[in-house]
């Protein structure tokens, strides 16, 4: 079974459309409304999904949080986390699928930066390395919210983000279980409007990742050179 979470906050612009796109690939949506004040949940209900509510606005972490336990529920192979906003393109969630299949337990969506804007480039360039030399990881788009859990991934991961923090928790959870992990390419429709992590967010999240993960020189020096070595690889694989 496949199930797609999908966090929301007032979206009813985009959600049944989303949600409508997304039942195309997956078994189940679970929408998680994280205390919207317009239709939200209704329009995503009607559109074919399961709505988990939240009474007041707990942020988007909790909202994945949320989500992934309802999910647990079902006792899914596959979990999808995909965004309500229309950032995210569905008929990208079989490239998900198949790198499970192939024995990869978190898939991470990686998106085309070349649209946005140069500060946007090199604070992901730069929060990237920073996350990923905490984390001991070598992922690319580190703080994208398109991805992709195993069964087992979701049995090992233990969060504790409440809000943007969510994403830097997730990379951190891949890191310190050793979870198989990839990137794939997905799909970039735009630069949407101005939501989402900035970089004042994504500074906020890597230091997150300091206080939830101590650390000696020797450790700090082993990840530069495990990060820096697979970050080249990939590059030069392109």
């Amino acid at each position: 079974m496949i199930i797609a979470v999908m966090p929301a906050y007032n979206e009813k612009r985009t959600i049944g459309n989303i949600v409508k796109r997304t039942k195309r690939y997956v078994d189940k949506v679970i929408v998680v409304d994280d205390g919207s004040s317009d239709a939200t949940a209704r329009i995503a209900k009607k559109a074919g999904a399961i709505v988990v509510r939240h009474g007041v606005n707990k942020g988007l972490g909790m909202s994945i949080r949320t989500g992934l336990a309802k999910a647990k529920k079902y006792r899914p192979d596959i979990v999808i986390t995909i965004d309500a906003d229309g950032q995210h393109n569905p008929s990208d969630i079989p490239k998900f699928v198949k790198k499970i299949n192939q024995g990869y337990d978190f898939v991470l969506g990686s998106r085309d930066l070349s649209l946005y804007p140069f500060v946007k480039k090199f604070g992901n360039f730069f929060l990237n390395f920073l996350t990923n030399l905490v984390c001991g990881t070598a992922l690319a788009d580190t703080e994208s919210g398109f991805r992709a859990f195993s069964h087992k991934a979701l049995k090992k991961i233990k969060l504790q983000g409440e809000r943007y923090e969510i994403a830097a928790d997730i990379i951190f959870q891949v890191g310190r279980h050793d979870i198989k992990a990839c990137n794939v390419p997905i799909k970039s429709p735009c630069y949407i409007r101005g939501k989402g992590v900035g970089v004042r967010d994504g500074f906020k999240n890597f230091f997150y990742l300091l206080r939830r993960r101590k650390r000696s020189f020797r450790d700090y020096w082993y990840d530069l050179r495990y990060v820096v070595k697979h970050m080249a690889k990939r590059y030069r694989m392109k």
